[in-house]
């Protein structure tokens, strides 16, 4: 499937859409081993009650949480040298790509080379574009989509 060390896979979750990151969850794609899990406080952006009513996160569960600044260089270690998988990669690069610039964090994870689309293999294979099931919390998302990912590696593109 994936070697060992090989790939990551990334998942966020934002204010909206187009908003900040409040969450990111990177897990080896391999062993599906916890890289990093953390929330991250988006400074003065409000949640859109639409995006909290996805994913259930709330200003309260933010109070604590460290800001983009710090979390990004974990996650620049988490994910150093290793290709970055997301089952919509175009979305969670490009809230992590703005992230990064807002926060003047330079790292080669806004490389969007680097990044590959779980989805659109899924898809592909499937003949169709599929949405990944179940909750919104970007580590269970994370685990979601390398079970997409271990089955699309077994001939199974619904998985």
């Amino acid at each position: 499937m994936v070697a060992p060390g090989a790939a990551v896979i990334v998942d966020v979750e934002t204010t909206d859409l187009d908003g900040a990151v409040i969450e990111v969850a990177v897990i080896d794609a391999s062993s599906g081993d916890v890289l990093l899990d953390t929330l991250v406080d988006p400074g003065p952006v409000r949640i859109a009650p639409e995006a909290a009513a996805v994913h259930g996160i709330s200003a309260v569960d933010l109070l604590y949480a460290p800001p983009w600044c710090d979390v990004a260089w974990r996650m620049c270690a988490a994910v150093s040298g290793r290709v970055i998988l997301a089952y919509n990669a175009d979305f969670d690069h490009g809230r992590i790509a703005a992230a990064c610039h807002r926060a003047n964090v330079v790292c080669d994870m806004t490389d969007r080379a680097r990044w590959q689309c779980v989805m659109a293999a899924r898809s592909v294979a499937a003949g169709t574009r599929l949405r990944l099931a179940g909750g919104h919390r970007a580590l269970s998302d994370a685990h979601a989509t390398r079970s997409v990912l271990l089955g699309l590696a077994e001939g199974r593109a619904a998985a």
